[in-house]
């Protein structure tokens, strides 16, 4: 209808006589509405699901929306909720994000020794923000107005009635007259995917510098939220990562397996809105935070999406960060400090190769402010004289320029040595928002402008890496540390230029391939079939089954792949279930089960390491007509992908066509509870499925933890 506009992020934009009324709220949504010229909203519709499991995504992300109605537009925002529990979790989400724990962060938290009088008193911090531009004190209930459906599902403001239809659509009227039907669900952009142009040349990591994704606000259409990567020994971590950041860094050829932890310095939407993405996007990886500010995020997000923070907890693996002390990772030393912000919120350094790199987060760093704040008893003396000591002389420093009093006012920053601002990047800022004659710029964003530092390797140096990409892979993950020295001895790797075969059809298979860096194309009668990446590997069929190359192996890129011999291979794995896994993916991938996944709206999207993980668990079966794969009141033991013919769910699910190539079918809560199944899958026409027996979904689950959120309350995948 005419009076709805579909956003570039997701949701729909009704113009009424009562204002505009927004349907679902992705992060970053106002930039939709600013950018198309259109008044940003002040009512929004919370959609019935807030947020969207398959794309671990906060489609409710009412944070900024609300922070511009009250900042910016001096009013409050109007938010529109089916239930009294759906307000409950928008005030809990609210609490965590505008005042953080009221709490004083655990001794546990601070290195051994760490001076109390230098410990932030979180309490005292968040009244010293919690202010609006009156001088008033700010409330949950001074940023939002909540307007409940009624029983009959309709809510009123003015004129405007609001109704949710049997079919979970809405429709909306404004002076009786119907003007537009938005959905109940918010319709997300397709997720961005590898791009399919090559270049002769893929990304190198630097063995030391940032990756700038982002370097705006929330408040800016034309940029993004600041996010980054930060590269150590040529491994990544994200470090509060806008959303859409895994699936932008994916496109531009970025292997998930390089990027392999996070940074998650506090809980506000324009820092954690992209966390859970990289969470629930490959593997388990590591969140390095503090208890404290996992705490906050935990409960936030378990708020947002129905989930307990008990369940959200397992989805990745925690390492707790102690301020004041030192703490390895891939090679560099990092310390953290609590900067001075609203909720408790971390910035840090970095120390690698003899060059430093610091990283404020957001903070307050105002020194007439912070002397105001120790004078009022806010600050003590230790903690107060920590936040004026910044080390603005590191190599590189990547400074936050936000709206004061929440943020750092340029002004500032503009004071500092001509020599400190020469090793400083903005960010938190638009561009047009930096003075031309303050000596300050921007940080600059995207792949192509990585802040890069010259380093001395550290020690060690080569057997760290290929240690490190060996150890990236499914198959060498659960050996012990005591047989990193035979790794060393029968791995080694090779350079390749870019266009070289590898190996061809019909080769006898020597080797096992693990791709370090580069893309590598598997071509079989002049036909793609696949391409491999970083953290991939390939050639193991013809080693495990004695059978010739079935297909050229091509480099696309210039790349390092880790080689290993056969007879290596075979003994190192000697003993343990590799080589059956292996054995069930030759037949997968000969049986192509890599294009009926293709097939499906979830499995497509998987990285090529998944889809890898998930053929070692499947074993082919050929159906016929009639036949039961699952019973109900029985426990389920499989999940199945269909190959050919087709298959029919009986009970729970009326009115089901059957399911064809690509569906995949699963009664996931039963298989996670091990309790019976709740339905009937019954074969309605002859022909092929891969079944996947529930103890090796399990395994894939937990390897893969979003994957298994994605699937969560479901039967069967499309």
């Amino acid at each position: 209808m005419s009076g709805m506009v579909r956003l570039a992020r997701g949701g729909v934009y009704a113009q009424t006589s009562a204002g505009p009324i927004q349907f679902g709220i992705p992060p970053e949504t106002i930039k939709d509405s600013m950018s198309l010229g259109l008044q940003v909203p002040q009512i929004y519709v919370v959609p019935h699901e807030p947020f969207d499991r398959r794309r671990a995504l906060n489609v409710s992300e009412f944070e900024f929306p609300a922070y511009y109605n009250f900042f910016v537009l001096k009013r409050k925002i109007v938010l529109v909720v089916e239930s009294a529990e759906i307000e409950r979790r928008v005030r809990d989400v609210l609490q965590q994000s505008l005042f953080g724990p009221a709490v004083a962060p655990p001794s546990e938290e601070f290195a051994s020794g760490f001076s109390s009088d230098a410990r932030p008193d979180f309490a005292k911090e968040s009244e010293f923000f919690r202010r609006g531009p009156d001088g008033s004190r700010l409330d949950v209930d001074t940023l939002v107005d909540f307007l409940h459906f009624d029983a009959r599902g309709v809510a009123r403001i003015g004129d405007v009635e609001l109704e949710i239809r049997p079919d979970k659509r809405y429709t909306v009227r404004d002076g009786g007259v119907e003007v537009a039907t938005p959905p109940g669900q918010v319709s997300l952009p397709d997720r961005e995917t590898t791009s399919e142009v090559m270049t002769a040349r893929t990304f190198e990591p630097p063995a030391f510098g940032i990756t700038v994704l982002g370097a705006s606000h929330g408040f800016d259409p034309r940029g993004r939220t600041t996010g980054f990567v930060l590269w150590l020994n040529h491994r990544g971590l994200l470090v509060d990562p806008p959303s859409g950041a895994t699936d932008s860094l994916r496109k531009d050829h970025v292997p998930a397996k390089l990027v392999d932890g996070v940074i998650l310095t506090h809980c506000h939407a324009d820092h954690d809105a992209g966390t859970f993405q990289k969470i629930l996007d490959e593997g388990r990886i590591k969140v390095f935070t503090t208890p404290t500010v996992l705490g906050s995020f935990l409960r936030k997000y378990g708020a947002i999406s129905g989930l307990s923070p008990d369940m959200l907890r397992r989805t990745f693996t925690f390492v707790p960060v102690r301020i004041g002390e030192t703490m390895r990772i891939h090679g560099a030393d990092l310390r953290f400090h609590y900067a001075f912000h609203s909720i408790p919120t971390l910035g840090f350094e970095a120390f690698f190769g003899g060059k430093t790199i610091a990283f404020s987060s957001d903070t307050h760093y105002d020194p007439d402010r912070i002397k105001e704040a120790h004078a009022k008893g806010i600050l003590n003396t230790g903690r107060a004289q920590q936040l004026l000591s910044f080390p603005f002389f590191s190599d590189v420093v990547l400074h936050e320029a936000g709206v004061p009093p929440l943020h750092t006012p340029i002004s500032a920053l503009a004071k500092l040595p001509p020599e400190a601002k020469k090793r400083m990047y903005l960010v938190h800022i638009a561009e047009k928002d930096i003075p031309a004659d303050s000596g300050l710029r921007g940080a600059p964003v995207g792949l192509a402008d990585t802040i890069t530092l010259e380093v001395e390797p550290p020690r060690h140096a080569e057997a760290i890496d290929l240690l490190e990409a060996v150890c990236s892979t499914d198959l060498f993950k659960d050996f012990p540390l005591s047989r990193s020295p035979e790794v060393l001895q029968i791995a080694k790797k090779v350079d390749y230029a870019p266009g070289v075969t590898v190996f061809r059809q019909g080769d006898a298979g020597d080797r096992f391939f693990l791709v370090a860096t580069g893309v590598v194309a598997v071509v079989k009668d002049g036909k793609l079939l696949r391409e491999y990446k970083a953290g991939d590997y390939f050639g193991e069929t013809a080693i495990v089954t004695g059978r010739p190359r079935s297909a050229d192996a091509v480099t696309r890129t210039a790349s390092v792949l880790v080689e290993i011999g056969r007879a290596d291979f075979l003994n190192f794995f000697r003993g343990s279930d590799i080589p059956e896994r292996l054995m069930r993916l030759a037949q997968a991938r000969e049986e192509d089960s890599w294009q009926v996944m293709r097939a499906n709206s979830v499995l497509r999207v998987l990285t090529s390491a998944q889809k890898t993980q998930l053929q070692t668990t499947m074993e082919l079966v050929v159906t016929r007509a009639g036949d039961v794969l699952w019973k109900r009141g029985e426990k389920e033991a499989a999940a199945f992908l269909v190959d050919s013919g087709s298959v029919t769910l009986e009970g729970g699910v009326a009115g089901t066509a059957p399911f064809t190539r690509g569906a995949l079918l699963c009664e996931v809560d039963s298989v996670r509870k091990d309790a019976p199944a709740e339905t009937t899958l019954r074969v309605a026409e002859a022909g092929r499925v891969f079944r996947i027996p529930a103890d090796r979904l399990k395994e894939f689950w937990a390897n893969n933890p979003g994957v298994l959120v994605g699937f969560l309350g479901t039967r069967f995948v499309e």
